[in-house]
């Protein structure tokens, strides 16, 4: 876990977490960069690879370029005022994935993706704010930060550039990162970092942004596809002489009563959370492994028996996991395991493997055999393999032929 220094986390999540900016000194001490400038302008040549270059050509000019890029592109790059920028970092290279795990002191299913930006030096994405939390961890060379709390409004922006830079950037406080800082920025606060040198390389772990309206038009299409909310509309009391074109107070109350009536049904809300939560936006599921075919699949005898030497499972990175607790009409609870959207079927699955599932990001063989004695446990974990959401961290020949 990241080091709080002076700020405990109790303190961090009650009194800063999407409040007011936090810096971070040497909070990542150990932190080893695992991708150089060089190996991230070659991700930004593919074109699964979501990219894009910001040049700053004036005081408030900017320019956009968007990936794929080709080696031409580097050729005419200025020697300074550039910065490369590569999302979904963490589905590309295992190492950067592995950086979540120091954030797991907030749940993973909020993390949206980790965004490497290389900057060359004076590189920089001007003065803007973002609807979403973030922690800007510092990987290499050194930048200048800027903050504010004024003027971030939708309708202070910088026309005739393609990006939302701030036009009234007012600084409040100034702050020189190294590596292994890190600084929290909360939504809604104006944030200008600018690269000190040309080894600048920083992190955005990201987190996502719900709008009420996403939330709304999900909830309703996950009634739809649940088959559920087929309560009818009721008519209040008519009174006598009414106005045949008038909407009434009173069906309006009984409209908002019947949408109350389901907003209300915990469960309900629940699992469409847990749905909702762990929906793949549209770049990661393009990136969603491909499933074993029949000729590559063994029998699950065959797989068990790969899991007696020394075999580990870790997830895809693309994938996410959750799971909720819920209680039914008989007063015991269930545990629901959600993956990619979907409510996955966990049919006499242990609810300890169920958690230990959706939380960990890997699991190592003696967990893996300690679970498998409930044949239940085994057919989730196979079904899963199969899919690729599950792969082995082989450590032998035999696993490496069965995994491919």
């Amino acid at each position: 876990m990241i080091q709080f220094n002076d700020t405990t986390l109790k303190t961090f999540l009650t009194e800063f977490w999407q409040k007011k900016p936090l810096v971070l000194r040497n909070a990542l001490p150990d932190f080893e960069n695992s991708i150089s400038a060089e190996e991230l302008g070659g991700l930004s040549l593919e074109e699964e690879v979501e990219s894009r270059i910001v040049i700053q050509q004036g005081e408030k000019a900017y320019q956009l370029l968007k990936g794929p890029f080709t080696q031409a592109t580097y050729e005419t790059l200025p020697d300074t005022n550039w910065t490369l920028l590569v999302q979904g970092m963490d589905r590309l290279i295992p190492e950067v994935a592995d950086v979540l795990n120091d954030f797991d002191f907030l749940p993973r299913w909020r993390i949206d993706d980790i965004m490497i930006s290389y900057a060359v030096k004076g590189g920089n994405v001007g003065p803007h704010f973002d609807h979403y939390d973030v922690f800007l961890l510092q990987a290499a060379g050194k930048r200048n930060w800027k903050l504010t709390s004024q003027d971030c409004s939708i309708d202070n922006y910088i026309q005739g550039v393609d990006l939302r830079l701030m036009e009234t950037f007012k600084v409040e406080e100034e702050f020189t990162f190294e590596a292994g800082d890190i600084l929290y920025i909360p939504p809604k606060w104006g944030h200008h970092g600018v690269a000190l040198d040309d080894e600048c390389i920083t992190y955005s772990i990201g987190y996502r942004s719900y709008q009420g309206q996403e939330l709304w038009d999900s909830f309703g299409d996950h009634l739809s596809e649940m088959g559920a909310f087929k309560t009818n509309y009721q008519d209040p009391i008519w009174p006598e002489n009414l106005n045949p074109a008038e909407i009434t107070d009173a069906a309006t109350t009984q409209a908002q009563t019947l949408l109350q009536s389901v907003l209300n049904d915990h469960n309900q809300l629940k699992t469409w959370f847990g749905r909702f939560a762990t929906q793949l936006d549209q770049q990661a599921a393009q990136q969603l492994p491909e499933p074993l075919t029949e000729a590559e699949t063994p029998s699950i005898e065959d797989f068990m028996g790969a899991m007696q030497v020394e075999a580990s499972l870790i997830k895809d990175p693309v994938c996410r996991f959750a799971y909720s607790t819920i209680k039914q009409p008989d007063g015991k609870e269930k545990s629901l395991l959600y993956i990619n959207g979907a409510i996955w079927e966990t049919f006499h699955v242990s609810p300890q493997f169920i958690i230990q599932l959706a939380n960990q990001s890997f699991l190592t063989q003696e967990e893996i055999m300690q679970a498998c004695e409930n044949e239940y446990n085994q057919a989730l974990l196979f079904d899963l393999w199969k899919l690729q959401y599950l792969i082995f961290i082989d450590l032998n020949p035999f696993l490496r032929a069965i995994n491919t």
